[in-house]
């Protein structure tokens, strides 16, 4: 039989709910959800929780134990993210944006352009960070015309169709 919470909330039903309104991002909603079951005493065991908030009963658990540990100020702090170290120097994305933004400009691929930072900035800069970095920031689409509709040759064209 699963274990039944035995916990008091200190904090009212009414800020509970008013901080869950307020709240945003799904992870800091659900983790107020719980704390309001648990208020209302809507719920008796981690594993009805689990099972209305779409989550395990480990992650409920923990839930109860970090706000029975720390507080509900801990219980809210979100440290997920994972390792958002920035590949792009400051000189490398004012030199894309120059790049870029030029109505002169000759790039016609990314490549080009990795190639062009790596030679003026000694910067090797991975693919998928600047392709996503010029299609986010610079919404660019660089595209180069198929070699078979660039500057078409008519009368080459005329030998294949039929009279």
């Amino acid at each position: 039989m699963p274990k039944k919470i035995n916990i008091e909330i200190a904090e009212t039903l009414e800020f509970l709910r008013n901080e869950h309104l307020k709240a945003k991002g799904e992870l800091k909603k659900d983790r107020l959800k719980v704390l309001i079951y648990i208020k209302e005493e809507k719920y008796y065991f981690q594993s009805d929780i689990a099972k209305k908030l779409g989550r395990t009963e480990k992650t409920v658990r923990q839930w109860i134990q970090e706000y029975a540990q720390s507080g509900l100020s801990s219980l809210l702090k979100v440290s997920s993210g994972g390792n958002n170290t920035r590949k792009l120097s400051e000189k490398a994305l004012e030199l894309i944006a120059n790049k870029i933004l030029d109505a002169e400009t000759t790039i016609t691929s990314y490549i080009e352009l990795q190639l062009i930072i790596e030679e003026e900035l000694n910067e090797k800069i991975p693919y998928g960070a600047l392709y996503s970095h010029c299609r986010r920031k610079h919404k660019s689409r660089l595209k180069v015309a198929r070699k078979s509709h660039h500057k078409k040759d008519e009368k080459a064209e005329e030998l294949f169709k039929k009279s």
